[in-house]
């Protein structure tokens, strides 16, 4: 699978989300360092427009949410787990750090383009 074809189906992923779990997948997905940035670009926009239909995540939720995301997969606060919109937020997420090792360690190894 291309890069192209990467990034299209997991902003596709994302935009089936809905707007809480866009929000939650916002704060975790600055936790994905080794994502392309061409990818974490698109994602951030396609999550964004998702999100922009419902209000926001307090500053308390964004921060705590992004906080302990730095140890990705594993590391969530019991709170979040909680969340029912949190496991689809983090799928999304884990899916795109999971494609883009895949993608990184595959042939030719360059970084996508965004769509």
């Amino acid at each position: 699978m291309s890069g192209a074809e990467c990034l299209a189906r997991l902003r596709a992923d994302a935009a089936a989300l809905s707007p809480r779990a866009a929000h939650i997948a916002l704060a975790l997905l600055p936790a994905v360092d080794h994502l392309p940035d061409a990818w974490k670009a698109g994602l951030h926009k396609t999550l964004t427009h998702r999100a922009s239909a419902s209000t926001p995540l307090s500053p308390i939720e964004f921060d705590a949410i992004r906080v302990t995301a730095a140890g990705l997969p594993h590391a969530y606060p019991e709170w979040v787990v909680t969340d029912p919109e949190h496991p689809k937020a983090r799928e999304l997420i884990v899916n795109a750090w999971e494609t883009a090792k895949r993608y990184r360690s595959g042939p030719g190894q360059s970084t996508p383009t965004p769509m």
